[in-house]
């Protein structure tokens, strides 16, 4: 079970909302929110960890999704 399934809920009574999930999960995300009646769910994908990655790749995924996440709540869908 992804994060969509807790957020339509939320977004369907109009607060802005963004899922955030690792890309092997986007394809399950969008068919869920599709699925629950929010195909245009707002969904942030990002790289999943994967082993061997050294640490500071894995700071720089957190960096640059804090970053978007506030233009991420304002965008109009």
């Amino acid at each position: 079970m992804n994060g969509a399934v807790f957020t339509v809920p939320l977004s369907q009574a109009g607060r802005p909302v963004v899922v955030f999930v690792y890309d092997n999960f986007e394809r399950a995300a969008r068919a869920q929110a599709k699925a629950l009646g929010v195909p245009d769910l707002r969904i942030y994908i990002y790289p999943q960890y994967r082993p061997g990655d050294p640490s500071p790749p894995e700071a720089a995924k957190a960096i640059k999704a804090a970053a978007d996440f506030p233009q991420l709540l304002l965008r109009r869908q």
